[in-house]
């Protein structure tokens, strides 16, 4: 049978996030499957359908859109104006406390006879004021159970045309599309296999459901209904019941019967298996509630990209060095240019007042130790970064690259960025001395104690670590030392994690047909 009469592999893709490493999840099975690759993406609205879409008809595979229908060519690119963080200086002035001063008692008597009739009147308001947000919950509650119950169907119908032998997804947030299509799925006897993109956090989780008011439980009387009648649905945080999701929007859930797993828990949801890149990663499942039996430690794609680069470091780093007039001689800070996530801050206040001071004091961080010790610097670049975002870094003289960070990571000596980023494990697992900064005061623990990796809570600490590791050859491979005995459980980088994830995908495909 040739590959364009086979069932097509359906790879799903939510947001931006878990597509590099699709792609690369694609090009293995499209080799070891003989099987047409369709890219579905799911979300209306998907805000890189140009550039991505562009990515998977230039690899030779094509696309199906929000609405289900098939395409072989790209979509337009749209250009996305995107407001930066305000300025130190846009801060409004407080408004100075009246002087004026009246604690005589009559003042007190005359204050509590006029306090009643507010009082009164509050009293009122807070009767109106329960019985509006309940018809605001119900409303949101009724909008989501029409919305979610038609999206079902139509990941339903978007099956039911394409017949896949396989669906793959990189995860599978509560309340999006991606838990539908994994139901509809199983519905209609579709094997299912979650290739995460990265390393889920409970933390993470939480921290932001805490910083949104419509997640506590105790913000509406409905969020207190659904806290009492479905529990798995809070979490304590930070001395904080917190739910998972707004109460409208968990209710609709339960009530649609479109959540079967632990909201909490990032892959609870019934599927045939998970693969985990590394055991680091199968171990942090477990803890956070996921079906062990169903994980398989296979590696990942970018792995075998890795052990290749690394196989020829010498030649990779003198052709980077080439492309971007550096010295191969000298060592290579590579930095993993910070994103911006003041918004997902909510507010919150660190010690950068706005995206542009926290790049600045990135920059300067790097131009320092460049300066002092004469180190190649080179900045990766996620895509999703804008160019304003990191202009003051190529004005500064820092070579900046647009992706390519797993040969970026193979090729370097030191590896810098965010606390938190899931790419740190790359870096690790290739035996790189690691520095996290942690600027957004995000307190992750995702790499603490790791050897070879140190972790920076203000930019003293920062400063101080790039300083150790740049300027001292011997210290720098001492930590490296240390990094590689534990390197084989952040990463296989035996080149078969394609192998691997082919055998898997090969029986869960055999075993429904």
């Amino acid at each position: 049978m040739s590959s364009s009469t086979k069932k097509p592999v359906i790879l799903a893709v939510l947001e931006y996030g878990e597509f590099p490493e699709l792609i690369r999840v694609a090009h293995v099975l499209r080799s070891s499957l003989d099987r047409p690759i369709l890219f579905f993406f799911v979300k209306r609205g998907y805000r890189r359908l140009g550039e991505d879409s562009t990515v998977v008809v230039d690899n030779g595979f094509s696309w199906i859109d929000s609405e289900g229908r098939l395409h072989r060519e790209a979509a337009e690119t749209r250009v996305v104006e995107t407001i930066l963080s305000p300025s130190a200086q846009e801060k409004s002035e407080p408004i100075p406390p009246s002087t004026v001063r009246n604690r005589s008692r009559k003042g007190k008597v005359l204050t509590l006879l006029r306090l009643a009739p507010y009082a009164m009147a509050f009293f009122a308001l807070a009767i109106y004021g329960t019985l509006r947000l309940y018809a605001r919950d119900l409303a949101n509650f009724h909008r989501d159970v029409r919305r979610f119950s038609g999206r079902y169907h139509e990941m339903e119908r978007v099956l039911s045309r394409f017949a896949p032998a396989l669906v793959v997804v990189g995860q599978e947030p509560p309340g999006s599309e991606l838990p539908f299509l994994l139901a509809a799925a199983g519905r209609l006897g579709i094997p299912r296999l979650v290739t995460p993109f990265a390393m889920f956090s409970l933390r993470v989780t939480a921290e932001y459901a805490s910083s949104r008011p419509e997640y506590r439980v105790d913000f509406s009387p409905l969020n207190a209904a659904v806290a009492k009648t479905f529990p798995h649905w809070v979490m304590t945080w930070k001395g904080r019941r917190l739910l998972r999701l707004p109460g409208w929007r968990a209710l609709a859930l339960e009530w649609t019967g479109l959540t079967l797993g632990l909201p909490w828990s990032p892959l609870s949801e019934p599927v045939e298996s998970i693969t985990a890149p590394s055991d680091v990663a199968a171990t942090a499942m477990a803890e956070m509630g996921v079906d062990r039996a169903r994980v398989t430690v296979v590696g990942s794609p970018v792995h075998d990209r890795l052990a290749a680069y690394l196989a020829e470091r010498h030649a990779l780093r003198a052709r980077i060095c080439c492309e971007l007039d550096l010295d191969p001689s000298r060592p290579i800070l590579l930095c993993g240019w910070p994103a911006n996530i003041f918004a997902w801050l909510s507010g919150r206040a660190i010690a950068y007042p706005n995206y542009e001071a926290l790049a600045n004091a990135w920059v300067k961080a790097l131009v320092d130790v460049k300066a002092k010790y004469g180190i190649n610097v080179i900045a990766s670049i996620h895509p999703k970064t804008l160019a304003s975002e990191y202009r003051v870094a190529t004005e500064h003289g820092i070579a900046c690259v647009d992706g390519r960070t797993d040969e970026l990571i193979a090729a370097c000596d030191i590896f810098t960025t965010l606390n938190g980023s899931s790419v740190t494990a790359w870096a690790i697992a290739c035996g790189i001395p690691v520095v996290l900064f942690d600027c957004f005061e995000t307190h992750y623990t995702d790499f603490n104690n790791v050897p070879g990796c140190v972790l920076a809570e203000t930019e003293e600490q920062f400063v101080s670590s790039l300083d150790a590791l740049c300027g001292n050859a011997e210290f720098r491979e001492k930590q490296a030392s240390e990094q590689r005995i534990v390197a084989e459980g952040w990463g296989r980088l035996d080149g078969n994690a394609g192998k691997r994830l082919s055998d898997l995908a090969a029986k869960l495909v055999g075993s429904a047909e």
